[in-house]
């Protein structure tokens, strides 16, 4: 042991283990300190403890240079994700609520028209009759509730090809169409049914003169 120098100590004829960093005989090929075979010649030797020691002492090099270029290349792609979602609740991000009705279902599409939303919906009746005229009549209240608060309210009638605003027998499907602003518009809401017309009141008779029959 006392021939043997430490780790510390350096010599011309003495080279680093790259496995315990021992100092060791140049022409050893195993190290008597960690029994490990030693690579041949002393410069591979100390390359090769040199590796060893920067990858331990550096273990996130070798990610950076793996990933590092997607990485950045995925800055600026999040960047932008979150500028279109923000300019998206911007302008067209409002949200359509649609109260069931199992009589009644309804379905809506959206269009953004300049700075103004067309809604096209159609209305089926799954229930009584709604005839022309009829004290009876299927309407959609469509309410518009705004960012800074303000609520508006629309009223549609749904309509056949053959019949009236409002009337649909059974198995018949009406359309319909509103257009509101779309500035600052945060829900717009559906509503549909069948609404009564017949107020109570008596029809008042025509207040025609009656002509006096010609005597002949």
């Amino acid at each position: 042991m006392g021939n043997d120098p430490s780790a510390g100590q350096g010599g011309n004829g003495f080279t680093a283990c790259p496995y315990c960093t021992i100092q060791v005989p140049v022409d050893a090929t195993v190290c008597p300190h960690c029994r490990n075979p030693l690579p041949a010649g002393p410069e591979v030797g100390r390359k090769a403890g040199r590796t060893i020691r920067s990858s331990i002492g550096r273990p996130a090099s070798g990610f950076w240079e793996r990933y590092g270029i997607w990485v950045k290349a995925a800055g600026p792609v999040l960047l932008a994700v979150v500028v279109l979602l923000l300019v998206y609740r911007s302008w067209t991000g409002f949200r359509i609520t649609v109260v069931p009705n199992q009589d009644l279902p309804l379905q809506v599409e959206k269009e953004r028209q300049g700075n103004t939303v067309v809604l096209r919906g159609t209305v089926t009746n799954r229930g009584v009759d709604v005839p022309d005229l009829s004290l009876r009549s299927i309407r959609v209240v469509v309410e518009f509730l705004y960012r800074d608060g303000r609520r508006d309210r629309k009223t549609a009638f749904p309509k056949t090809r053959f019949r009236g605003e409002g009337a649909l027998l059974r198995g018949e499907t009406g359309t319909f169409e509103v257009v509101a602003p779309s500035d600052r518009l945060d829900t717009i809401s559906f509503k549909c049914e069948v609404v009564d017309l017949d107020l109570g009141k008596k029809l008042i008779p025509s207040r025609q003169r009656r002509v006096p029959a010609r005597r002949r």
